[in-house]
């Protein structure tokens, strides 16, 4: 946009008139420099030389009555030739109907020469000449006419001066109103202005305008031509909505272009207009609260949402700094950073905490976004906040929930949880004392307990009381009057969990909850509630799986017994290489675990031997090779007996292997060194042992000395050797023969 004028053009045949106009706007701006044309004629050929390209000036100051000739002549002549200035018009007299024709001519302003008109001069070529220049941008932009012809004869010729006079204008001849209404029923487009232009303005023309604008609702502007003396017609489209008429006298092309673009930025503006009135009912309806403050944070408007979100009223806050909500709760290096960050362009966005206008605190997520001038100047911020106190309260009770649910989790027995349980409890909702009360028939009794409330262990009725109040309760219960209590509030609230009541908690402490801390207790006893109902299904099912192993081992000692009583000559042998193996295990690093399938697996040892026949195995005499062939099948017997149950797969190594040797030549498999599993390695030597220093009745049971000499020379051929060192120490630490027994 032209900022000044600095060159204009004066036509004005009175040299006094003239000088005082040069001195007025030399004084308004020094810098403007003035060309003069004293006479019609001069100033004719000087526009002649003129063309839209090689115009030096930004306007022309023109007096109408020239001695030589008639100034609207000059106007018609500047329009004509499409020159880019801005017309202000001189006038000493001659009526309004004068300044009116020069307007609608094409004029921009004008200014009548009476009393103090010197004084409203300049800032009147000022402005004239920059909105005709803001116009003249605005050309640049194409403009879609309709031109409906309704019965006339000269509207090509019409399109034709736009097309000269006004190129951004495109219009597109449209003959009859059936057309155009052809045009909208199939949603053809239809410009952005429609031009309606009529022989002899009639009913036929009043209908189109109506059914355009009334019924059909249409957006664009409507401007009507007429033929001169039919002048009420128009004025009858003006009251049914359009935008504009213009009567077709002597040189109405000239200013067609004007009116064409003047009812097409007045339709954007009222476009606009109505845009910013959504925009701001939107704003005022929207959730969120909308804040705009200047460069220093001073209010300048905020919608409703803002009175729901502080409880002030906006009208209160207005010209204030919005320093009023400021809680304390952030430090001044807080506050200094952000605004930093805000005043170097960039937006902010985070969580505050602020203060109501009642004093209570609330949490908010805002973002402050800079609003800048044409030249980038920080000129404003809008700040969209949001209360987020619900969804900080929610983060911060699963924080805490989370927190107690990590410190519960290692425990498993009810004895280990609870501790735990009534220390966080008492640290979170900041209790004196705490307690934990189990179901004790329709009663409660007191479980664990910290400080004072560890009295109402003595206290049976109390203690009914509560159980009474507190199955009527789903969530925390007052429960100061029940406990008597004087000094202290005390807050019980029922532990539930699988349609059961798992006992209760009751705290103390100087202060009422809150609504934050009822919820989180609420939550708290739910979690404890789940744990504490977890611990119990855990010895429930520990004591079960005791049950259950123990009747596994006395089935399995049940099976060991009877191999024993099968064959008379390992009687008792079974029971003593168990418990030397599982004590040399031990001695070997092998867990609690292992040594539990390490007996189990010694016990059923020769379990194979079941599928051996009588006669084989009861034989008083030596075995013959075919027998021997039978007999070393029992340990894949014991694989095919036991592998299907699955609680002792783990206990297979020494059914399976013991026979095997440490340089490969045992049986089933043959396996050799570290392949044979360490269990299996272990109870070989134990067995060899236990089977040398037992009577058998083919020979007398080898001394102990000459056994482990035995054992020593079939290291690293039969035996593990380090098995067997491990297997001297034992057998040196202990008398051998008390173990056997």
């Amino acid at each position: 946009m032209l900022a000044y004028p600095n060159h204009l053009l004066l036509i004005e045949d009175n040299p006094f008139d003239a000088d005082l106009f040069r001195r007025t706007m030399q004084f308004y701006h020094p810098e403007i420099a003035i060309t003069h044309f004293s006479s019609y004629r001069a100033a004719y050929e000087h526009l002649q030389t003129l063309s839209p390209a090689t115009t030096p000036y930004a306007g022309v100051v023109l007096d109408l009555h020239l001695r030589d000739g008639d100034g609207l002549d000059l106007l018609a002549l500047i329009r004509a030739r499409n020159l880019p200035l801005a017309v202000v018009i001189l006038t000493g007299g001659g009526g309004d109907h004068m300044v009116i024709s020069a307007l609608k001519a094409g004029a921009d302003d004008y200014v009548v020469k009476r009393d103090d008109y010197l004084d409203r001069i300049g800032a009147i070529v000022e402005q004239a000449c920059q909105r005709f220049h803001s116009q003249q941008a605005r050309r640049s932009q194409t403009i879609q006419v309709s031109f409906i012809a309704l019965a006339t004869t000269d509207s090509e010729a019409t399109i034709q001066h736009l097309q000269r006079s006004a190129p951004h204008l495109h219009c597109t001849l449209i003959h009859g109103w059936r057309t155009f209404l052809h045009h909208l029923d199939h949603q053809r487009a239809v410009g952005d202005v429609i031009l309606i232009d009529c022989a002899q303005p009639n009913l036929a023309m009043l209908d189109l305008v109506k059914e355009l604008i009334q019924f059909r609702h249409l957006e664009q502007p409507v401007l009507v031509l007429a033929q001169p003396g039919n002048e009420e017609f128009p004025l009858q489209t003006l009251r049914l909505g359009a935008a504009d008429y213009i009567i077709k006298s002597e040189g109405f092309r000239n200013h067609l272009a004007v009116a064409i673009e003047n009812a097409y930025y007045r339709a954007q503006i009222h476009q606009q207009h109505y845009q910013l009135q959504l925009q701001a009912q939107a704003l005022n309806a929207a959730a969120n609260t909308i804040v705009i403050t200047d460069r220093n944070g001073i209010i300048e408007w905020a919608n409703p949402a803002f009175t729901t979100l502080t409880g002030y009223e906006v009208s209160e806050v207005i010209g204030h700094s919005t320093r009023i909500l400021r809680s304390g709760k952030h430090d001044n290096e807080f506050y200094s950073a952000l605004w930093n960050h805000i005043l170097s362009g960039q937006p902010w966005r985070g969580r505050i905490i602020n203060r109501r206008k009642d004093g209570s605190l609330y949490h908010e997520e805002m973002t402050i976004t800079p609003v800048t001038d044409e030249h980038g100047e920080i000129r404003r911020f809008i700040a969209i906040k949001q209360d987020i106190s619900d969804q900080v309260a929610q983060e911060q009770r699963r924080i805490i929930l989370a927190n107690i649910g990590t410190a519960l989790r290692p425990a498993q027995l009810w004895v280990e949880l609870t501790p735990i349980l009534l220390d966080q409890v008492r640290e979170v909702m900041q209790a004196d004392s705490i307690a934990l009360l189990r179901p004790q028939g329709a009663t409660l009794a007191i479980d664990l307990a910290y400080n004072c409330l560890g009295h109402l262990a003595s206290q049976p009725t109390i203690l009914a009381a509560l159980a009474e109040r507190l199955a009527q309760s789903d969530g925390p219960t007052d429960v100061t009057d029940v406990v008597q209590s004087t000094t202290k509030i005390v807050v019980g609230v029922p532990l539930n969990a699988a349609n059961r009541t798992i006992g209760a908690l009751l705290i103390t402490r100087a202060t009422p909850l809150n609504s934050f801390e009822v919820d989180l207790l609420r939550d708290i006893a739910e979690l404890a509630a789940n744990a504490l109902h977890r611990t119990d299904l855990f010895e429930q099912l520990r004591a079960a799986n005791a049950e259950l192993r123990a009747a596994y081992d006395e089935t399995i000692e049940g099976w060991s017994r009877a191999l024993d009583l099968r064959d008379r000559e390992t009687e008792g042998h079974s029971r003593r290489v168990t418990e030397l193996t599982v004590r040399i295990a031990a001695r070997m690093g092998f867990s609690d675990e292992e040594l539990l399938h390490v007996r189990r697996g010694a016990l059923l040892h020769d379990i194979g031997k079941m599928g051996i026949p009588d006669a084989i195995l009861l034989k008083p005499g030596p075995l013959d090779e075919q027998e021997w062939a039978i007999m070393r099948t029992h340990p894949t017997l014991a694989v095919e007996l036991l592998r299907p149950i699955a609680f002792l797969a783990p206990a297979l190594d020494i059914p399976w292997c013991h026979h095997e040797k440490w340089d490969g030549t045992g049986y089933p498999r043959g396996l050799r060194g570290e392949e044979i599993p360490l269990a299996a390695r272990i109870f070989a030597v134990v067995d060899v042992y236990d089977a040398l220093t037992s009577d058998r009745p083919y020979r007398a049971a080898w001394p102990r000395e000459r056994a482990l000499a035995y054992i020593r020379e079939q290291a690293g051929h039969h035996f593990d050797p380090h098995v067997v060192d491990v297997f001297e120490q034992i057998i040196t630490e202990t008398d051998s023969n008390a173990i056997m027994k």
